[in-house]
């Protein structure tokens, strides 16, 4: 697999006067933003999910690691 070198993404002059404006041509300040905001998303999405085997009661007794510990 080879790495992307160019992604064209289709504007509206809003959006890309926007872009123009927030990064000034720092293409890799535009994708440290994005990676910020796909790994928080991960990180919600792992948060909600925990969450949710609490309330059903699908978790593990934490007695049971410290025992074995």
């Amino acid at each position: 697999m080879q790495p992307i070198k160019n992604i064209e993404i289709p504007m509206t002059k809003e959006l890309e006067e926007f872009f123009n404006y927030r990064y000034q041509g720092q293409t890799r300040k535009l994708i440290n933003e994005f990676l910020t905001y796909l790994n928080t998303q991960k990180k919600a999405y792992e948060i909600n999910k925990s969450l949710h085997q609490v309330k059903l009661g699908q978790t593990n007794d934490i007695g049971k690691l410290l025992d074995e510990l």
